[in-house]
């Protein structure tokens, strides 16, 4: 057995470096005087934060819980609001070319009678057939479509931190979220060094042996992780590895992204909103001070001006004065995100378009790994192999859900959209699992990987694009009528004590939460959902179905 590691050296900032160096402080201190372990984050102090990555997965609110920070906080040090739902709007359309919308939400459904609620809809209910299908399931099992209408916040003033009517979720202001997990670090005794790293130094087995920093020298190292961004300077640029790109399975490659002010600050959706363009697709994060917003497309079908143009012209007089910038967006992932003494986190490891929100996540996961595989300075290779493996089927399994939006669109109004349909390699698993899904609903055997996305948000999916629209399950003959309405039933009446004390959104978060002096006021009259909505788009996992309990890691 080797010796413990001395040091862990973390290069770059942003929200994967602090990330990763508050998790590490918190969870791998070490509890032996006689082996300290050192945590030092090198940061440039010429390159700017990329600032990917405004909303979250219900990861964010396990993560904020375990590393004992006070929610009311982060909300106030981050500019953060309540996401409740990812709201699609115009990825499908009806029998009359007019725009579909659904909700992809975060709290998973019950079950029947020891069967999946979906297989009772699909079979009995007749909205399944109906353009707004999704809506209609998601209604069904919980009260996410009601606060979305609403605008209401999902925890009543005076509640619990950590705590809600429903699952939940963080959008924020990236650079903020760096700036506020930093303070946790340093905090915490994580030493930070401003400076310039101009060369990395391997020894004669191609580990890093040292960092050549502009300032302070040489920089010894045992374990290093990079977190450099797009130009993955360590693991890509000194190491080598290759990166695999993901071109034949996702179109878009490019992002105009803005901020905007808000159209009515009085009004904020406890969403983020992801609308269907010409050629990819339009987000929309809401922030106490601002909204986040931009173009995610495809360079093969329109031009950075003609995306920004497109972009402009739908905000309107919000966007007046506004100047988008251009990112170029590399989808993929290194081959290895651990080689040698280094490992990969962020952009530096990979990327896949923002969609389902994945990016923090994904580094959140790849440190918990991180944590639970360190080596020793020996590097045992059996450690760096299981940790390869576990990083690729992620990146795999999230490039499959992603691509499921984009081959199950039935637009036939965009040549851009015909091709995300037909024109792109399926993955095999995907393929197959396509064809499995025509005569049953997803189950997790299905899946190779489930750590961000389970069958029942692959049900979903499937439910609001259409899929089960026109077939007859397998199992239809031994499921019970009678039992599904017997369901429905209990949950109408319900759903008036699932909403009753839910205030505004804005008002919530103007207030901070906290108990009014007087009764609770009643929840917004909830108008109903008109194409334009709000979101971008996240899934129905890793959020219990009540968030009153503490919230679990997915």
């Amino acid at each position: 057995m080797g010796q413990p590691l001395r040091s862990i050296t973390i290069v770059g900032g942003g929200t994967a470096g602090w990330l990763a160096a508050s998790f590490l402080n918190r969870f791998c201190k070490s509890k032996d005087p006689k082996h300290p372990l050192e945590i030092t984050l090198i940061e440039s102090p010429s390159i700017p934060i990329v600032g990917v990555g405004e909303a979250s997965l219900p990861g964010m609110v396990v993560l904020l819980n375990q590393l004992g920070v006070s929610e009311a906080e982060f909300f106030k040090l981050t500019d953060a609001t309540f996401k409740v739902a990812a709201h699609f709007i115009n990825w499908n359309h009806d029998d009359k070319g007019k725009p579909v919308e659904f909700l992809n939400i975060l709290n998973a459904p019950g079950a029947i009678d020891g069967r999946a609620l979906a297989d009772y809809f699909i079979t009995f209910d007749p909205a399944r057939a109906a353009s707004d299908a999704g809506l209609a399931y998601v209604r069904a099992f919980s009260p996410v479509a009601e606060i979305v209408r609403g605008n209401l916040a999902p925890r009543r003033p005076g509640e619990p931190e950590f705590s809600g009517e429903v699952g939940y979720t963080y959008h924020f202001d990236a650079t903020k979220l760096a700036g506020f997990l930093k303070d946790i670090a340093t905090g915490r005794g994580v030493k930070h060094v401003l400076d310039d790293v101009d060369k990395v130094n391997l020894d004669e087995r191609g580990f890093v042996k040292s960092l050549s920093l502009r300032e302070r020298g040489e920089h010894d190292v045992d374990l290093v992780i990079d977190c450099t961004g797009f130009r993955g300077s360590i693991l890509q640029q000194a190491l080598g590895e290759p990166f695999e790109p993901y071109g034949d399975y996702l179109l878009n490659d490019r992002a105009a992204v803005v901020q905007i002010p808000h159209k009515d600050p009085r009004i904020i959706a406890p969403t983020t909103r992801a609308t269907g363009f010409s050629a990819g697709w339009n987000f929309n994060i809401p922030l106490t001070t601002r909204v986040g917003t931009g173009y995610i497309f495809s360079s093969k079908f329109l031009s950075d001006d003609a995306a920004m143009e497109e972009l402009l012209a739908f905000y309107g007089d919000q966007a007046k004065g506004c100047e988008p910038r251009i990112i170029p967006i590399r989808t993929g992932r290194v081959r290895r995100a651990w080689v040698k003494n280094c490992v990969a986190l962020g952009l530096s490891g990979g990327f896949i378009e923002p969609l389902e929100a994945t990016a923090i996540f994904m580094t959140d996961l790849g440190v918990r790994w991180l944590q639970h595989y360190l080596p020793t300075q020996d590097f045992e290779p059996e450690l760096a192999d299981a940790y390869n493996r576990q990083v690729a089927r992620v990146y795999d399994e999230v490039r499959d859900f992603i691509q499921a939006h984009y081959h199950l669109n039935n637009r036939q109004d965009s040549e851009y959209w015909k091709a995300a349909r037909d024109g792109m390699t399926l993955s095999d698993r995907l393929k197959e699992n396509l064809k499995v899904w025509r005569h049953t609903t997803p189950e997790g055997l299905d899946l190779g990987s489930t750590y961000l996305f389970s069958s029942p948000v692959y049900t979903l999916l499937l439910i609001a694009k259409g899929f089960y629209k026109d077939l007859r399950l397998a199992k239809a003959p031994f499921l019970s009528r009678t039992a599904y309405e017997r369901f429905r039933t209990g949950e109408r009446k319900a759903r008036p004590g699932q909403i009753a004390g839910l205030i505004s959104h804005a008002e919530f978060l103007k207030t901070g939460g906290k108990a009014p002096a007087g009764p609770l006021a009643a929840p917004a009259v909830a108008p109903a959902f008109t194409p334009g909505g709000m979101k971008i788009k996240l899934p129905l996992q890793a959020a219990p179905r009540s968030a009153r309990r503490k919230p679990k890691h997915r």
